[in-house]
This record gives structure tokens, C-alpha cells and sequence, in this order.
């Protein structure tokens, strides 16, 4: 690893470190306040508005978010669940029901806000050149993300994103656990649609209106192992999906134009980095290279 990769990894550790602790910071203040407006003299300390356990509980919710497959999607339910099941557990909801309601409520938000936190420069293979483009006009405003695209001689779309990831500072099933979230807001779709402006310009016989676009999953590995160098597999996150248009008016599933393969690989530190192959229908590759093995290698020897 380089000494300019080091540092952005240690940039991207430290910004994942303040991910996790922001969403502590704002609980903790929210009880802090509570405390003072409530009797800005007692002798209490002011964690005991929210009772027993809350530190500890909030501590593991922040250990959680590095170590727990999803982060905190999983973790932070897990331990409501469980605050509750004990007799014990139910008297101390009864008793502190309002302050831990409003500790919770201002440590999601902030935990939310997190999305916001910026994000590395996208993984960039010398081999594809300089980027057509920095930036998607079609991308969602949230989470942080930046985008690189590539336009290929043969109307191959690439495109490389480095994207936040607010509820998760480690990388057990970060990958797995982003995509379905993305797939089920049609996150994919938006950024899809730059794709297609571009492939509609490259390719003379083909006219793609990107509002008339669907993107149909296809059955595939959901991961897939790549041979990097000759004693090096790794193994990356993977989608496929059909592009179809209803332009034509043939059925509802509209007509297939092309494909996309993605590829996906968290890192520590709150950040995934997104593959995504664009290939319009009939594509030499498609048949000698369906999955997009050769691009997938060139974007993972950039790491």
C-alpha cells in the first residue's frame, strides 16, 4: 500500500470513528439537558434520569456498529428487544420512559445525519483512463457519495462509486445489507439513468428514454470470486439485472436493451465501494465475459 493510500485509509478510519460516536455524543447530550432543565442541582449524576444500564447499553451499541453483521440496523433493535424482556427490564421503561425515548430519538437522528459525513475519491483503474465524469446529476442526495464514470470505445458504461454507509462502521454483510436497502428505495434505478443518457448517445441504432427504464433483477451469485493476481482470489458482492424499455410497448416487463453487472466491497470505517458494468444487448461480452470478471479485476488491482 502506498503512503497516499495509507493516508486516505486512515482519513476513512477516522471518519468512521466519528460516525459511531456522533450518534453517543447526541444522546448523551439530549440526557444532559434533560438533567439540568429537570433540577439543575440535584446531587444525582445525570445519566440516572434514563436508569441503570443506559451507558453500558449505548456503549455496545457503538462496539456493535463495527463488529454486528448490518451495524446498527440489527444492534439497536437486538438491545431494545432484550431491555425489555426482563421484569427488571420493563420496570425501568416504566420508570424512565421519557427520557429514553428522547435519548433514542436524538441518537437516531444524529446516527442519521451521519449519512451526510463525505466519503473517499472512488476507486479509479489507471487502465480505463481519465473519467468521463466526476459526478451523477441523477444520484440521491443521501447518502454521501461521489461517482466516477467511463464511457469504453465498445459503449461499455463504467461506472465507480464510494458511497457512506450511516448505519455501519464495519464490513460484516455491509455489501449484502446496502444493496437490498438500496434496491428497496430504487436507489439503483436513479443512478442508473446517467447510464443510459450515455449508452443512448454512444450507440446510434439505440434510443433509451431513461424514464421508460426498468431494471429487473436477474437470478446470479450473490458473490462472486474474482482471481486478482495468480495466488490472490477475493470475493466481491454481486448483483446482475436486465435493462428493459417499455418504449416499445410490447408488455409490461418492456424490452431487454442490455445489462448490469455490480460489484460491491465495504471497507472499514463506513464506506462501500460500488462497481457497476453497463453493457447495451448483444454485447461480444456479454456471451465471452457475462459477469464482467475482467473489468471487476481491474477495479479491485486499483484498491
Amino acid at each position: 500500500m502506498t503512503g497516499f493510500a495509507k493516508f486516505v485509509t486512515g482519513i476513512a478510519m477516522w471518519l468512521g470513528v466519528l460516525q459511531s460516536l456522533v450518534p453517543l455524543a447526541g444522546g448523551a447530550g439530549a440526557l444532559y439537558v434533560l438533567h439540568r432543565r429537570a433540577d439543575s442541582d440535584a446531587e444525582t449524576h445525570w445519566t440516572a434520569a434514563a436508569g441503570a444500564g443506559v451507558v453500558p447499553t449505548a456503549l455496545a451499541v457503538v462496539l456493535m456498529m463495527w463488529v454486528f453483521p448490518t451495524g446498527a440496523l440489527i444492534a439497536l433493535p437486538l438491545l431494545l428487544l432484550l431491555s425489555v424482556v426482563s421484569p427488571a427490564g420493563r420496570q425501568a421503561w416504566s420508570a424512565h420512559r421519557t427520557p429514553r425515548f428522547l435519548v433514542i430519538s436524538v441518537a437516531v437522528l444524529c446516527l442519521g445525519a451521519t449519512g451526510f459525513l463525505p466519503v473517499s475519491q472512488p476507486v479509479e483503474p489507471e487502465s480505463w483512463g481519465v473519467p468521463l465524469f466526476v459526478e451523477n446529476p441523477h444520484a440521491p442526495a443521501y447518502p454521501a457519495s461521489e461517482q466516477y464514470t467511463w464511457v469504453q470505445p465498445d459503449a461499455v458504461v463504467l461506472q465507480s462509486i464510494s458511497m457512506r454507509l450511516p448505519h455501519q462502521t464495519g464490513t460484516v454483510w455491509s455489501e449484502a445489507t446496502a444493496l437490498t436497502v438500496a434496491s428497496m428505495f430504487g436507489m439503483e434505478t436513479k443512478r442508473l439513468h446517467q447510464a443510459i443518457e450515455l449508452i443512448d448517445s454512444e450507440v446510434p441504432f439505440v434510443r433509451l428514454n431513461p424514464d421508460e427504464i426498468l431494471l429487473t433483477p436477474v437470478p446470479s451469485p450473490s458473490a462472486l470470486d474474482v482471481r486478482v493476481t495468480s495466488d490472490t482470489v477475493e470475493t466481491v458482492e454481486y448483483r446482475r439485472y436486465d435493462i428493459r424499455t417499455t418504449a416499445f410497448g410490447i408488455d409490461d416487463e418492456g424490452a431487454k436493451v442490455g445489462e448490469v453487472a455490480l460489484a460491491a466491497r465495504g471497507s472499514l470505517g463506513g464506506e462501500l465501494s460500488i462497481l457497476v458494468i453497463v453493457r447495451p444487448l448483444a454485447h461480444p461480452s456479454l456471451s465471452t465475459d457475462g459477469t464482467g470478471e475482467v473489468w471487476i479485476r481491474d477495479w479491485l488491482d486499483a484498491f
